[in-house]
């Protein structure tokens, strides 16, 4: 069987998005991604301790040489802040890294978000490797370069773009994760296909009606590469996110303010979920789209059972949305749904 790659290309770098088939081929992979180098492997306890890619001692990471360089951090968005940077800028000068090291994270988006910001800043820059565990951080968050942390102001208002050397997406990672993180992913694959794919939006449809049987991902996996593969369409032509790349946003402004009000109970993909029925009712309620368009993207989030309740107020969220980076001249500019395949942007009205 043909390996599977979707290649990414920037102004800043070229690299491949890349699918190991199992963990044996991901710690081989891994290993020869180092090539030599000095490197910090940051991850958080869960992977750590559950994952079978950690619990396998014929595997590399598990020899003391390399144990040591393994920064095991706690998990969770109430972690994504300055002093976790902090914690991986120390590690790495206790490691005596310099300039020809690598950062590799395996984990989800938060730590990827993280781990990413602090190569961007040490030694004004080192290489990193994204080894996504989640199904969020494989279609979204790994993909694109954009790293940071939150603030009390807001979800990830501090960063800076920095590519990837490599992203691993090993499938074998999404079958020890609970039903409750794939459904959160599901929710950035389904925006991936209103956005430019109806193809890939009908293919999740579909595959909506099986529920995810039994928690077996096998055919959601199969459309993995389909979903990176827009975004990085998008991304090649807006790296910096001036123009096209906004519309990855769909979503975001309401998501955001969901999230920031729940004190991040509510998890990213189930925000950005809610989000996107909020966007799509705000365009129907603007003769954007139709009625029928808030239906049947109501219907796909339902037939995968992501939770769609939202027990705070339009004002509420129309107020934590002040503060959403993505504002230009004063307004909130917002990605709106016109059909399945095509969005537009939107000044909101103060």
């Amino acid at each position: 069987m043909k390996e599977i790659k979707v290649h990414l290309s920037t102004q800043e770098k070229a690299y491949n998005i890349e699918f190991p088939k199992d963990f044996n081929s991901l710690d081989e992979r891994l290993l020869k991604q180092i090539s030599g180098r000095n490197f910090l492997l940051v991850t958080d306890e869960n992977v750590f301790e559950k994952s079978p890619f950690f619990n396998s001692k014929v595997r590399s990471f598990q020899s003391p040489t390399l144990l040591k360089n393994i920064l095991v951090l706690p998990p969770g968005e109430i972690y994504k802040t300055w002093e976790t940077v902090e914690k991986i800028l120390n590690k790495a000068f206790e490691l005596n890294l310099d300039r020809t090291a690598v950062f590799i994270v395996i984990g989800g988006g938060i730590y990827g978000d993280l781990v990413g910001f602090a190569a961007s800043i040490f030694m004004r820059g080192v290489p990193f490797v994204q080894v996504p565990t989640s199904l969020l951080a494989m279609v979204d968050s790994s993909v694109g370069g954009k790293t940071g942390y939150n603030c009390t102001q807001g979800k990830n208002l501090i960063g800076a773009f920095h590519q990837p050397e490599t992203v691993l997406c090993c499938s074998k990672f999404l079958e020890t994760l609970p039903l409750e993180e794939v459904k959160n992913g599901i929710a950035e694959m389904v925006k991936h296909g209103i956005l430019t794919d109806s193809s890939h939006f009908e293919n999740l449809e579909k595959l909506s009606k099986t529920h995810l049987k039994d928690g077996d991902c096998t055919e959601l996996f199969k459309l993995v590469p389909d979903s990176i593969t827009i975004k990085k369409q998008i991304v090649e032509q807006d790296e910096k996110e001036s123009g096209i790349r906004g519309h990855l946003n769909l979503g975001h402004t309401f998501g955001h303010a969901v999230e920031h009000l729940s004190n991040f109970e509510i998890p990213h993909g189930r925000a950005i979920a809610i989000g996107t029925v909020m966007a799509t009712q705000y365009a129907a309620e603007r003769k954007l789209c139709d009625w029928d368009l808030v239906d049947r993207i109501e219907n796909i989030f339902n037939q995968f059972d992501i939770d769609l309740v939202c027990d705070f107020s339009e004002k509420e969220i129309f107020k934590a949305m002040e503060h959403d980076k993505k504002k230009k001249d004063g307004k909130i500019r917002l990605i709106l749904p016109k059909k399945i395949g095509k969005v537009e942007y939107f000044e909101m009205e103060n």
